[in-house]
């Protein structure tokens, strides 16, 4: 069960689903987007989605409820999938990448779909090696 600590209300750059990912807009102060990657800071997670008028409150620090894009497992590092899902973070598939954010671990274990807890941890991890 999540307990959530700081709650922020935002402007979104565009509509966006409950329980997803978003990251800190470059469009606007105060601003989130639907996160599609790991390549920006995270600013957090949906409670509910956007209302009528693009303003959606966002889940900042300790953990909250996502909907997973893919198996996951207890500990595992969570990033966002194209859609904000959460997604484990594979370090293979980063090899050669310069800067990846990780939004923060996961509470527990789950497959697609499923809405499970997270702690947020933002961090960045930065040049990857090669192999």
């Amino acid at each position: 069960m999540a307990n959530p600590g700081f709650i922020k209300n935002f402007a979104a750059t565009a509509t966006i689903a409950a329980n997803r990912l978003v990251v800190v807009s470059p469009v606007a102060d105060f601003a989130v987007a639907s996160a599609v990657d790991a390549s920006a800071a995270y600013a957090g997670v949906t409670e509910q989605g956007t209302d009528d008028h693009l303003r959606i409150d966002v889940v900042m620090t300790q953990s909250a409820p996502v909907e997973f894009g893919g198996v996951i497992e207890a500990g595992d590092l969570i990033i966002a999938d194209a859609d904000g899902k959460a997604v484990a973070f594979d370090l293979a598939t980063s090899v050669g990448a310069t800067q990846i954010h990780i939004a923060g671990w996961a509470m527990e274990d789950g497959d697609v779909g499923v809405i499970g807890d997270i702690f947020l941890a933002p961090q960045v991890i930065a040049t990857i090696p090669t192999a």
